[in-house]
């Protein structure tokens, strides 16, 4: 028998059954890349530069300062865009009135924050006022923040403080008996006096190692802002196996709470006496004695509210000697 007779010729589908068939993939294709949840263009989505495969939009910030690259976008693109970067979607407000709209016409909108992966690190179980989801122990949280830490009475409190830490840089500031003048740095020396004062109304006086506890903060805070892969590709295990950020947050993160156990143990041994000046640590630790919260204050939520306030105070640090600087 011929090897041609053994071969079964090959029948292709006709033309008509093909065309359907094409027409209908096609059809499901764009039914799905236009709905909402696919993100697709039924929604009105803010407008937006050009972007690359993988990375989105990332590139447009990798040649100049990201505030700045913002900002050139914004006058492109109008007020409002929105960058992907890499899986992350942003939505920029670059105007006074967009801004208003969004943390006040539609505050509760855009109340909670997104929990990267590396922040679930960072922050572990407890979210404090930062991070956590709006809600009730968030309201009983800032109503804490707001009507015991932050009071104008509270701010005259650390008057004697502020007056002894002045007083401190004043003398630092004198040479020595029977010594040249030398030159010294008075913006590190300015900015030094704001973090002590700062630090001294959070955790007081008492705590021995403020400056081993101000170093640590300053590592910390240089590690926040730092985007690395798994933040970038939250849904990718790889990117953290990978990445050593994550490593490097839980060392911090160790050692930091290793501090505010000892700042809080300390505290906790040593309570001012009735009518005496109380830091915000122990007004914290007064109203858990208290118990009067539902959900009650915990030991977790008091650290978080002490490391955020005190991170906050060396932000403000940095900008005060970023500002003396210009000058």
């Amino acid at each position: 028998m011929a090897m041609a007779e053994l071969i079964e010729p090959v029948v292709f589908p006709p033309l008509y059954v093909l065309l359907p068939l094409l027409a209908i993939v096609s059809l499901l294709y764009l039914v799905r890349s236009s709905s909402p949840q696919n993100g697709g263009t039924r929604r009105r989505l803010p407008p937006s530069p050009w972007a690359l495969p993988v990375i989105g939009h990332l590139h447009h910030l990798a040649c100049a300062l990201p505030h700045r690259a913002m900002r050139d976008l914004s006058r492109r693109h109008g007020p409002l865009m929105l960058l992907r970067l890499c899986e992350l979607r942003v939505v920029v407000a670059s105007s006074a009135g967009a801004a208003r709209e969004m943390l006040r016409t539609h505050d509760l909108a855009f109340a909670g924050r997104p929990m990267t992966p590396t922040g679930r690190v960072l922050l572990g179980d407890s979210l404090g006022v930062i991070a956590a989801p709006y809600g009730r122990a968030w309201r009983q949280l800032r109503g804490i923040c707001t009507l015991e830490l932050l009071t104008a009475r509270r701010v005259r409190s650390f008057g004697p403080v502020r007056a002894a830490e002045v007083g401190r840089l004043l003398r630092s500031l004198a040479p020595e008996p029977g010594s040249a003048p030398a030159a010294v740095n008075l913006i590190e020396r300015i900015a030094a006096c704001v973090a002590d004062s700062a630090v001294r109304a959070v955790i007081g006086s008492r705590f021995a190692d403020r400056g081993a506890f101000l170093r640590l903060l300053e590592r910390r805070m240089k590690l926040v802002p730092a985007k690395c892969l798994p933040d970038l590709f939250p849904s990718s295990r790889l990117a953290m196996l990978v990445s050593s950020m994550p490593r490097r947050i839980r060392r911090e993160r160790r050692e930091m709470m290793e501090f505010v156990d000892a700042i809080v143990r300390e505290h906790q041994q040593n309570r001012v006496a009735a009518g005496g000046d109380e830091d915000l640590l122990d007004v914290l630790l007064r109203i858990q004695s208290e118990g009067e919260l539902d959900p009650p204050l915990t030991d977790d939520d008091i650290k978080t509210v002490i490391i955020v306030s005190s991170s906050t105070v060396l932000t403000f640090s940095l900008s005060v000697s970023e500002a003396l600087s210009v000058f």
